[in-house]
């Protein structure tokens, strides 16, 4: 790193950073959209920035370290825009989706809709779709157990008024969660959160630490989740329960590159 270039991690977060170095194991769950990859206006377009990549895929083949990719897009999204080698462990659809490497033991999980679930989906898809034709500039993804309004290419007054629609429509609807983030409103027929995978990881890994980096609003889960001895840090602005920031995606390569330099 150029010693002449301002660093973009505080002081006090090098601080803590350094604090939770020699605690093994050590487990980095990143965030990917936002974290590991700025936002882009079709999800398909993500990769993540190649110095983030390289510097988490050099912190997997250190001894004690555990790295986890955590997102809210589905394993085969995810496994699309992030070519291996990818990290360790693979947490997808806000923790529905699981894929560990052999050496924790774990079977992998994946997602099984009962008839009723498959059903809620259905026609919560066929209500977004309808709101999607009648706002230009929407769209929709598909997920296994959800499916997500994207508003980032409309126009800010028809995104918000396609957002507000789909509020009236599915606020009330049984069984249906809602989740709300950087100009997209995802419907999911499951309840799990990023902050219920962190505390499994914990769990199966047997973690002494954990630092988790997020950016949006559904990564406010897994900050709360964390506990005395983890840190979280935000990327971004916004209101957050993590513990410290940095401004952007590109703000990431020089605190995993920190993460190495302290463990080698």
């Amino acid at each position: 790193m150029d010693g002449s270039l301002v660093s973009a991690l505080s002081p006090e977060l090098r601080r803590a950073l350094t604090g939770l170095s020699g605690t093994s194991p050590l487990v980095i769950a990143l965030d990917f959209d936002g974290t590991m990859s700025p936002l882009v206006d079709r999800p398909e377009d993500a990769r993540p920035l190649p110095a983030s990549a390289a510097a988490a895929q050099l912190l997997a083949g250190l001894p004690g370290v555990i790295t986890a990719l955590i997102s809210g897009r589905d394993l085969r999204s995810l496994e699309a825009v992030y070519p291996a080698p990818r990290p360790q462990v693979l947490i997808g659809s806000h923790g529905a989706e699981r894929v560990l490497p052999e050496f924790l033991n774990t079977d992998a999980q994946h997602i099984d809709l009962d008839a009723q679930q498959e059903q809620l989906l259905q026609d919560t898809t066929q209500i977004l779709g309808e709101i999607s034709d009648a706002f230009d500039g929407t769209s929709l993804e598909y997920k296994p157990a959800s499916t997500v309004l994207h508003i980032r290419q409309a126009d800010p007054v028809t995104g918000q008024a396609a957002l507000d629609e789909a509020y009236r429509q599915l606020q009330a609807v049984s069984g249906l969660r809602l989740l709300a983030g950087k100009a997209v409103l995802e419907a999911s027929v499951l309840k799990t959160t990023k902050g219920q995978a962190l505390q499994w990881l914990r769990t199966v890994t047997g973690a002494q630490s954990l630092i988790f980096v997020g950016d949006d609003v559904t990564d406010e889960d897994g900050f709360n989740a964390l506990g005395e001895g983890d840190l979280g840090i935000k990327v971004g602005a916004g209101q957050t329960a993590a513990h410290f920031r940095i401004d952007a995606p590109a703000d990431l390569p020089e605190l995993l590159e920190y993460l190495v330099e302290l463990r080698s």
